[in-house]
């Protein structure tokens, strides 16, 4: 058996005033979806941190040769700093021929200065020309030092330095 009703009698339930119920359930959904999005829009329109010229970047494992103009006030990863001297491509190697990338791995102080340096990685030709090149440059780097709670502490970064003829 179903509990639907046969006959139009018993099937029309609703009252005079459902109508206007309706109207203003959906006016009250409206306004809801309004209210909501212009809650949403204001948080968004808040500044992240209460420092807003704040400069956060996002961690990277190894970092490039472009430079950093801001000092982190936040907690993050140390940067490198503008102007630190590019690696030379030693000449023999170059006419040689000879490619690869020699990854280092540098301990920064709180200071911001390379107080250890090791090559750790090579991809494409392992050549010491290329690792003398790189680690001449890199001990004349200087960085933002990593922040903790506002504070510098040392830290640890990768640098990858690419060496290609451009042939």
């Amino acid at each position: 058996m179903s509990s639907i009703p046969h006959d139009q009698a018993s099937a029309n339930t609703t009252t005079p005033h459902s109508g206007a119920v309706a109207a203003w359930l959906w006016v009250l959904l409206a306004a809801s979806v309004v209210i909501g999005m212009l809650l949403f829009a204001r948080h968004l329109a808040q500044p992240l941190s209460d420092n807003p010229s704040a400069v956060v970047s996002a961690p990277a494992d190894l970092i490039h040769h472009t430079p950093v103009s801001a000092p982190q006030t936040a907690n993050g990863d140390a940067e490198p700093m503008p102007g630190n001297p590019l690696p030379e491509y030693p000449a023999e190697a170059l006419q040689a021929g000879i490619e690869g990338d020699v990854i280092a791995r540098l301990q920064i102080d709180s200071n911001g200065r390379v107080v250890q340096l090791s090559i750790v990685a090579h991809e494409g030709a392992t050549d010491p020309r290329l690792d003398d090149a790189a680690v001449t440059a890199l001990r004349q780097w200087r960085f933002h030092p990593a922040m903790h709670d506002g504070q510098a502490v040392p830290s640890v970064v990768q640098v990858p330095v690419e060496f290609r003829t451009g042939r």
